[in-house]
């Protein structure tokens, strides 16, 4: 099953993008008639038939829309602070999105080495992830400020925040419950500072570890993301 993405189903007869028509009809060899598989990224998938092959203004037509498709009941929300190389921090969400996640808040923290992101790269990075993974859903991304985001904690998600402390025993894997929202905190390279730290506690996070060796950023990123979707 190959999934092609166009933005606006507000209209049911719409040409692909030139790289989408690309892909198929010089690639497939899709012709007229054919039906294929669209979605908007928002968790609608599309079954449109291929009303005009032609590479340069590639027309189909909606015959069938089906929403939240494939979508959980309850979300995962990752909140990291982006990694100084930008190539691991895209290889993380292209993995997370490939797994299963709903929502990523880049965090500015006190020590990240990174305040700055592209974010319409790695919206072309999640595009290709969806289509690889016949998901429908692009999570939200975007880049806040640590305090910012501490200060948005609703009262209905497990908050978790994952930090480097020998004396924590409390493992993230055995903490995740089924069925609840769950986000989870994880830092940049140097880790929270103290001061971040305890406002999380202020606000409800329970500290937890990510088993018994020293992840990466990008690793304990996605590791979050794997034992939620495996509890959900």
């Amino acid at each position: 099953m190959q999934f092609f993405y166009h933005p606006d189903f507000s209209n049911p007869v719409f040409e692909l993008s030139p790289e989408e028509a690309k892909h198929c009809v010089k690639a497939l060899r899709k012709k007229a008639g054919e039906q294929i598989f669209i979605t908007n990224g928002l968790g609608q998938l599309a079954t449109a038939q291929l009303i005009d092959d032609n590479l340069n203004h590639c027309a189909v037509q909606i015959v069938d829309l089906k929403n939240d498709y494939g979508l959980r009941p309850f979300h995962f929300h990752l909140a990291i602070a982006p990694t100084k190389n930008a190539d691991r921090i895209e290889w993380m969400v292209e993995k997370c999105i490939e797994i299963g996640i709903e929502k990523i808040s880049f965090l500015r923290c006190e020590h990240s080495e990174r305040i700055k992101l592209d974010i319409n790269r790695l919206q072309r990075i999640a595009i290709s992830a969806i289509k690889q993974s016949n998901t429908t859903l692009i999570p939200d991304m975007r880049l806040i400020d640590y305090a910012d985001f501490i200060g948005e904690a609703r009262k209905s998600e497990n908050r978790y925040i994952a930090w480097c402390d020998e004396n924590n025993h409390e493992e993230y894997a055995q903490q995740v419950l089924k069925g609840h929202d769950t986000v989870l905190l994880v830092g940049p390279e140097g880790d929270f500072s103290p001061a971040e730290i305890q406002l999380a506690r202020d606000n409800g996070y329970k500290e937890v570890k990510l088993g018994s060796r020293r992840l990466r950023t990008e690793t304990a990123g996605l590791y979050g993301c794997c034992v939620f979707a495996g509890a959900n």
